[in-house]
């Protein structure tokens, strides 16, 4: 099954700061204008990609935002990747699969606002790990209800030939549930990783994740993603890809390819 990426969140102090690192890293940064608070408790930049995927640069509007937030507890950790999700095509049809199955969601909730020029996005959103009782790896999914293009700004062309988001890198003390998870909900076991042996992956088409376990090298204390992995059209990648420079990432491991 070809699920598709939707974004992957990654929570930063200082919105401008990440915005001017990550512009430094080759990447277009964009905003988007929501004419509604409905987002209070946090501010955003985009990284659009070819495929309709997209980093979200994140940043709490106030210490009191940070702790009544599900992500809070992430960035007091430090900065990084702290979210992902998917994109279904209907997630009260998923979400009723699930319960029936036993497994811990919360959701769908509908979340919608109007951009400059009037033009509405509006979306379900079902939550699986944080925020439902789930493992922390898991993700949540989101279905467009109308304006996808006017949620999503862009695509962009990126001058380090981002275009598409190929994979994540998960930890988890949890490997076997975050597993029967995923394949719940789309995902096909494949074996071990053939880019980072002793994990397992679970492909959905075209793109994947691999899970690994809690005691893995670099992995934080109840685990997290590890690494983002894009396709870049940038010839002079080596053998293996590129992970950009951590400290402008903001921590948030972002491997480029040749794809």
């Amino acid at each position: 099954m070809n699920l598709p990426f939707d974004h992957v969140v990654t929570l930063v102090h200082d919105l401008e700061k990440a915005a001017a690192d990550f512009t430094r890293l080759g990447f277009t940064v964009l905003e988007r204008a929501d004419l509604n608070a409905s987002h209070g408790s946090t501010v955003f930049r985009f990284i659009s990609l070819a495929d309709g995927s997209y980093i979200l640069l994140t940043a709490f509007s106030s210490p009191e935002a940070m702790s009544k937030h599900r992500l809070g507890p992430c960035l007091e950790a430090g900065e990084g990747h702290a979210d992902w999700s998917f994109t279904v095509g209907d997630a009260n049809a998923l979400a009723a699969e699930l319960k029936q199955a036993g497994f811990p969601i919360s959701g769908p909730v509908e979340v919608a606002n109007v951009v400059e020029g009037g033009h509405k996005w509006g979306l379900d959103l079902l939550m699986l790990g944080r925020g439902a009782g789930g493992d922390h790896a898991l993700p949540f999914v989101v279905s467009d209800n109308e304006g996808r293009e006017h949620r999503i700004p862009g695509p962009s062309d990126h001058a380090n030939g981002a275009n598409a988001m190929l994979g994540i890198r998960l930890s988890t003390e949890n490997v076997d549930d975050v597993i029967k998870t995923l394949v719940a909900i789309g995902g096909k076991e494949a074996g071990e990783s053939p880019d980072n042996p002793g994990d397992r992956r679970i492909g959905f088409g075209k793109t994947w994740i691999d899970v690994a376990p809690a005691n893995v090298a670099g992995a934080p204390a109840g685990g997290r993603i590890l690494e983002v992995v894009l396709a870049s059209t940038d010839p002079d990648l080596p053998a293996g890809g590129k992970v950009l420079d951590l400290a402008l990432s903001h921590g948030g491991a972002i491997r480029l390819v040749r794809a």
